[in-house]
């Protein structure tokens, strides 16, 4: 069903481009050659905050994600899976959620706890490499490709966390809006581990100046933090999608390019998606695990919306995004927008 969707989504766009080789001189098969054989380690940093979105102080205020890809080429000679190209995803990311109402205890569970969340996961990425879409999918200039990631994030929430203390001085306070740097109702400290997984089926047609993908997914994650099941998708319009990985943080669902072949001259991409997630647990929501923490009574189904734009020259490049996140608990009086500003330097 998820791949019917996908063409019937890039089906337009693949009458346009008649060429299955890029204009530019490199097409989908030269991306996966790429990432099959390099060597180069690439970086890539996400910033994610309130105050570059709607501008209102929100459940999820602020947070950082930074990525490092690891090409199995550049760990070893040694090929892990025949037929895909790998690598490892090593991440780290930290985030910082605040009640709306600061100034008030929340022991009567109308609002959320403050929460303050670190961790470090590692993830195998695997890709298989792109053939023409078979069967009734078989669209000229259409290309199918599957996009593994499976890993576990180990990560800690609360005390002896500093991102009270940081956020109080990024914002100028001591102690205002209810003791925003030490709240007394803040999750306690406890370890969380999950386990995460996720399938991204991309479908490409590329042609002269520009390429376009259809991107669906299906995603669990399983553990101490999160136990959830979301199913969406992501659209991309750019002058060079192939030989690219895309990555996307877990608290916002902001869509960032983690790493890409090099290319000359500047390139652009133009990217829009969502999904849907059924939550059955959130550890930031439910007052803790182990750790004694204020709850409400959290939304099952959460939907997200997203859209963004990415630059790149040369070994630089540059990205930002607007996230919107809907409601996730019953007393919450709306969603939220949130904007991600995405970085990326190759050394």
């Amino acid at each position: 069903m998820c791949l019917r969707m996908a063409t019937v989504s890039v089906a337009f766009a693949a009458t346009l481009f008649q060429s299955p080789v890029h204009a530019g001189g490199f097409g989908a098969l030269d991306g996966w050659d790429w990432l099959a054989s390099s060597r180069e380690i690439q970086g890539a940093t996400l910033v994610w905050n309130d105050g570059l979105g709607d501008g209102q102080d929100r459940w999820k205020t602020g947070g950082l994600s930074q990525s490092v890809i690891l090409p199995e080429s550049s760990l070893g000679s040694v090929h892990w899976i025949d037929d895909q190209a790998s690598a490892l995803e090593v991440t780290l990311r930290a985030l910082l959620m605040t009640p709306d109402n600061t100034a008030a205890a929340v022991a009567d569970g109308d609002d959320r706890a403050f929460a303050q969340y670190a961790g470090a996961g590692v993830f195998l990425r695997t890709f298989s490499q792109p053939a023409t879409a078979p069967g009734d999918f078989g669209i000229q200039g259409l290309l199918i490709q599957t996009d593994d990631r499976v890993g576990i994030e180990l990560g800690w929430q609360g005390d002896p966390l500093p991102l009270f203390e940081i956020q109080e001085a990024f914002h100028g306070m001591t102690g205002a809006g209810g003791g925003r740097g030490n709240p007394a109702n803040s999750i306690g400290g406890e370890p969380l581990v999950n386990l995460e997984a996720r399938r991204t089926w991309r479908l490409l047609a590329e042609g002269p100046g520009r390429d376009v993908e259809f991107a669906p997914f299906l995603q669990t994650s399983l553990g101490m933090r999160e136990n959830s099941l979301r199913v969406g998708g992501d659209f991309f319009v750019g002058s060079a999608l192939e030989g690219r990985i895309w990555g996307s943080d877990p608290a916002t669902g902001a869509a960032f390019s983690q790493a890409s072949m090099p290319r000359p001259g500047t390139n652009w991409t133009l990217f829009a998606g969502g999904d849907l997630g059924y939550i059955a647990s959130d550890a930031f929501l439910d007052g803790g695990v182990t750790a004694d923490g204020p709850s409400v009574e959290r939304r099952d189904l959460v939907g997200r919306a997203r859209a963004g734009i990415l630059v790149e020259h040369g070994r630089v490049g540059l990205g930002f995004s607007l996230n919107w996140l809907g409601r996730e608990f019953e007393s919450q009086p709306e969603g939220q927008l949130v904007g991600a500003l995405q970085v990326r330097v190759r050394f």
